[in-house]
């Protein structure tokens, strides 16, 4: 099963949330990358990281507001591991 959501992580020791409204399960890679794509476009800060996993694995991530070099940078279109 992939799942696609967002986490707003927030400073010190307080973790992470799920954003609720941004999360996709779905068992096609399809659909999870469509979903993927259409969560890249959204206008959230670096306090925000865009996950992809697939049976509770992270397949991918992306930090929005990040930049190329950056560790969880990604440009627009890469192709998106299975």
């Amino acid at each position: 099963m992939y799942k696609v959501y967002v986490l707003q992580q927030r400073g010190g020791r307080r973790g992470s949330a799920v954003l609720t409204d941004t999360r996709t399960a779905t068992p096609s890679p399809a659909a999870a990358q469509a979903a993927f794509w259409a969560l890249y476009a959204a206008p959230y800060d670096a306090t925000h990281l865009l996950l992809m996993t697939r049976d509770n694995r992270q397949v991918t991530a992306y930090r929005y507001g990040s930049r190329p070099g950056e560790p969880d940078y990604m440009p627009p279109g890469t192709q998106l591991p299975e």
